[in-house]
Formats: C-alpha cells, sequence, structure tokens
C-alpha cells in the first residue's frame, strides 16, 4: 500500500510540481450553469449566466442559428413537465439506483460504471498504517499547505479507484443518501453514459450516508473539496474527476468537472430529444417559417 502512496505522491510533488484544481481565470468556474447545460442536453438549449453565479437564462437559437432568443420561464417548465417521463423511464433502468452497496463497500457495476456507499467520517487514510500514514506526513513537510490538502483529496479519490483506473477520466457524483438532486444527476449521468459510450469515461457514483444530514459540516467534505474559493455553490451533489494526464494526477472540481465532462463526451450529441418534444418542434418550425419569409 505504501508503495501505491509514495507512487502518488512523486505524480503530485514530483518533477517541479503538483496536481491542483483546475481555476477558471480569476473566478470560479459556474456550478448551477454546468449543472443546467448536462440536465437539459437532450435539448438544443443555450445557457448563460446573468450579474450574477444564480441568474441563469435559457436561449434558444434564431433563424440565424445564434442563440439570442430568451425561452420564456413558463415554457421551460412546459419542457421539464414533458421531460419527466423520459427521465422516469431513466431512473426505473438505472444500473446506479437498483445495485444494493454495502456500507463502506464498492461494486464494479460494468466497466464504465462503479458505485460507491460511504459513512460521513471516512477519512481519506482510513486504509492506511499508522506508520505508512506517518512516513507520508514526514514526506510533506516542508511543503505549502495547498499540496497537502492536495495529495490528501487525490489519496481519498484514488482509494475509490481499481488499478490503470487512472488511466481514464474518473467522474464522481457525490451526494448524501438523502439527497433527491444528487439521485437524479445520477441516473441522468449513467443515461448519458450508457447511450453514448465511450471507453475513456469511468462514472463513479458516491452516496453517503448522513442520517442526521450533516454533511455540510463535516470533515469528509473539506478533505475531498478542500479548495473553497474555487467553488461557485456549496449545494449538494458535489463533482470531482480524475485523471493521470502526461504523468501527472489532474483533479477537476465541482464546476470545471462538469464542463470537462460535458465537453469530452457529451456535447457534440446535445439536442437528441429535440424531436419527441412538441415545444422544440414548434421552435424549430416557427425559424423555419420566418426564415422563409425573409428579413
Amino acid at each position: 500500500m505504501l508503495r501505491i502512496i509514495l507512487i502518488a505522491l512523486c505524480l503530485i510533488v514530483g518533477r517541479g510540481g503538483y496536481a491542483e484544481p483546475a481555476i477558471s481565470g480569476n473566478q470560479a468556474a459556474n456550478k448551477l450553469l454546468h449543472m443546467y447545460e448536462l440536465f437539459y442536453l437532450p435539448f438544443s438549449i443555450e445557457f448563460k449566466q446573468g450579474r450574477s453565479y444564480n441568474d441563469i437564462f435559457p436561449l434558444v437559437s434564431d433563424k440565424t442559428g445564434k442563440f439570442n432568443l430568451l425561452l420564456k420561464p413558463e415554457d421551460l417548465t412546459r419542457l421539464d413537465s414533458d421531460y419527466l417521463t423520459h427521465r422516469a423511464e431513466w431512473s426505473k433502468t438505472s444500473l446506479f439506483l437498483s445495485t444494493q452497496v454495502e456500507l463502506g463497500e464498492s461494486e464494479r457495476i460494468t466497466q464504465r460504471l462503479v458505485a460507491h456507499r460511504i459513512p460521513l467520517k471516512r477519512g481519506a487514510w482510513d486504509k492506511i498504517s499508522m506508520t505508512e500514514q506517518i512516513q507520508v506526513k514526514t514526506l510533506l513537510e516542508g511543503k505549502p499547505e495547498a499540496v497537502k490538502k492536495a495529495v490528501t483529496q487525490i489519496q481519498f479519490l484514488r482509494s475509490f479507484l481499481k488499478p490503470h483506473d487512472d488511466e481514464k477520466f474518473n467522474f464522481f457524483v457525490i451526494g448524501p443518501n438523502w439527497c433527491e438532486s444528487s439521485k437524479e444527476y445520477r441516473y441522468i449521468l449513467e443515461y448519458y453514459a450508457k447511450k453514448f459510450v465511450n471507453p475513456d469515461l469511468i462514472l463513479h457514483s458516491v452516496v453517503i450516508e448522513d442520517p442526521k444530514q450533516q454533511i455540510f459540516d463535516s470533515e469528509l467534505l473539506k478533505t475531498l473539496f478542500p479548495f473553497p474559493e474555487n467553488y461557485s455553490h456549496e449545494s449538494v451533489p458535489r463533482f470531482l474527476a480524475i485523471q493521470n494526464v502526461q504523468g501527472k494526477l489532474k483533479v477537476w472540481e465541482e464546476g470545471d468537472a462538469l464542463r470537462e465532462l460535458k465537453d469530452r463526451f457529451f456535447a457534440q450529441y446535445r439536442g437528441f430529444l429535440n424531436s419527441k418534444f412538441t415545444l422544440l418542434s414548434k421552435i424549430e418550425n416557427s425559424k423555419r417559417s420566418l426564415a422563409s419569409v425573409g428579413p
């Protein structure tokens, strides 16, 4: 086990650098914006941020193909009501939701779907002996606090992986057992991953047993998400991704993780359910009519 940790440390702090969360300029990536983008991926809707992180506007394209038309709240509500029927079917066939996992255990459902169920007090170093922990602590002496946090975060994420998993893009949906939104993103992303299969993606569901709803004050969240200055929202579900990139472990967090997942694996399929929904069909027909009339 210590050899694995030492390898991880070399990947993190060796060669003059260390893994750290992706940062979008001087501003945190908007988690809510990218949650909307993935949630409504089946439709040709683009989302834009307004003045604040919480101001998100849905847009559809005009007759020129540019996303300039604001979708009315009542239209989005109607669309979501119809979409619910499809999501209900996805939920029924979800392997994440139907697979029973013992507390503290993991279940490799398929090559690309992995379910984990952990207690709220689970720590990054739980399965590491005290002697090995002391050796790691010694290796980190004198390192910046950010490096120490990154090492602990990566150790936690690596504890969910099998050998050679880090060669793939590992995306984690992390949330407490009581959170319905966490459950929804698990089965929605699972549906996308099964419909648009890509061997480079491994999707992980991490269910945290939290009977007293104490997750927001837990050390677990502080360990998995140690850089709050990089996050736009503190809500659950939470999102992380990890991959070995050119010999160095890289972690994406929250909005950055969502955007990376969308851009790499799903963006090209946006709108795949358009034809099945009356509202989107009407919008497309209206645009064609306007185009035929001309300016």
